[in-house]
């Protein structure tokens, strides 16, 4: 991952790092753990988060509580990103990904993918999770003459 400058360089290493440790503790995350993926949140009043279940939450307290819930439930066995884009300069950054979650349900195989987007901000010298949005990837077919 290289800075939106285009030129390797320390910080685009430093950058590169952070993002593995946000998929790391997402891989947690959605196998149930949340807490390495929490510790990685800004605790500043505007962060945000639109999960895919719906809604949104804003500060600290309410992205932490719909976390913690979400990760009781995922349980997923594999979680996976596809980069499409990602970009930073000093003080804030951000990634578009693609992810692929995999599970068993009664012995049958279950797949969810996500459309992802996050935003990071420098706080104190290290960067932070700031916002998440997160949806369900979906197929639409557009007539391409216009027709519905």
């Amino acid at each position: 991952m290289e800075p939106a400058t285009g030129r390797p360089d320390a910080g685009s290493a430093e950058f590169s790092e952070f993002i593995e440790r946000c998929h790391d503790a997402l891989r947690q995350h959605t196998g149930g753990n949340p807490r390495p993926y929490l510790e990685l949140w800004s605790h500043a009043d505007d962060v945000s988060l639109m999960g895919g279940v719906g809604g949104h939450q804003v500060g600290i307290d309410e992205v932490s509580k719909l976390l913690t819930a979400a990760a009781r439930t995922l349980n997923y066995e594999t979680w996976s990103a596809e980069n499409l884009a990602a970009g930073f300069d000093d003080t804030f950054g951000f990634t578009v990904e693609l992810e692929r979650l995999t599970r068993h349900i009664h012995g049958e195989p279950e797949e969810m993918r996500l459309r992802a987007t996050s935003v990071y901000r420098r706080e104190d010298g290290a960067w932070k999770v700031i916002h998440r949005h997160g949806d369900g990837l979906m197929t639409v077919e557009i007539d391409p003459e216009g027709r519905r």
